[in-house]
């Protein structure tokens, strides 16, 4: 069996992001119940482990670096701007300030989006300087 090109970080980047889209789905047609917020939370968490752990010296989750650093670069601050924008909707969700709470939600999901989309094709894409 061919072994998969992906390392286990980018699969959990991957799922996570599947499990966010379905809480941040609920969010929207349900007006934030506290099931999507668990669903939202959870990956979130999720990816600041994987993205941390390594740092502490985890060493299965460490990603050789290759492909383009510049891409792996605007990733990780695209990373950090989703992180930051989804607290700041956890903030207005508690203080049941609903509107901008679907905004902002909608905003981490285009960032998670473009962080993962330019992480993943950072890494394989074949990029010559």
């Amino acid at each position: 069996m061919k072994r998969s090109p992906l390392h286990i970080a980018e699969w959990l980047y991957s799922l996570s992001f599947v499990l966010y889209l379905f809480g941040s789905s609920l969010a929207h047609t349900e007006n934030g119940p506290e099931l999507s917020l668990w669903l939202m939370t959870f990956p979130v968490i999720l990816t600041l482990a994987t993205t941390s752990l390594p740092l502490a010296g985890v060493h299965w989750l460490k990603m050789e670096p290759k492909g383009w650093r510049a891409g792996y670069w605007a990733a990780i601050v695209l990373q950090a701007a989703s992180w930051v924008t989804f607290f700041w909707a956890m903030v207005l969700r508690l203080g049941r300030n609903l509107p901008p709470f679907h905004t902002w939600i909608r905003v981490t999901t285009l960032l998670w989006a473009a962080w993962l989309l330019i992480f993943i094709f950072s890494r394989h894409a074949p990029h010559t300087d």
